[in-house]
């Protein structure tokens, strides 16, 4: 068998063929503990993933559940009003980066 001393980057023990140390119990071997950051990588990415999904606005479902009533005349009304607060709202926004667009010179 092979004799490799790897010594321990957290504490400096040198250690015999073995995959943590025997000093402080730190991870030695290089590939286990990039596998190891790779996935508490992933984890937290998805983790802020799942809290950066936004819920619409309350007008916003109010409008978007009217738009699919069983009634047609109740329906075609609330797709007016949808598409209404749609205009002001992208109105809104436009006059806003205008005005950020501007103050930034």
């Amino acid at each position: 068998m092979n004799k490799s001393y790897i010594t321990c980057p957290e504490c400096g023990t040198i250690n015999l063929n073995a995959a943590f140390c025997s000093n402080c119990g730190a991870l030695l071997d290089v590939v286990a503990r990039r596998k190891l950051e790779r996935e508490l990588e992933f984890t937290k990415k998805a983790k802020l993933k799942a809290s950066l999904k936004k819920e619409p606005s309350k007008i916003e479902t109010f409008l978007k559940n009217g738009t699919e009533h069983s009634n047609v005349l109740i329906r075609l009304i609330f797709q007016g009003g949808y598409y209404i607060w749609l205009f002001f709202a992208l109105i809104f926004g436009a006059l806003i980066s205008l005005i950020v667009a501007a103050a930034a010179g």
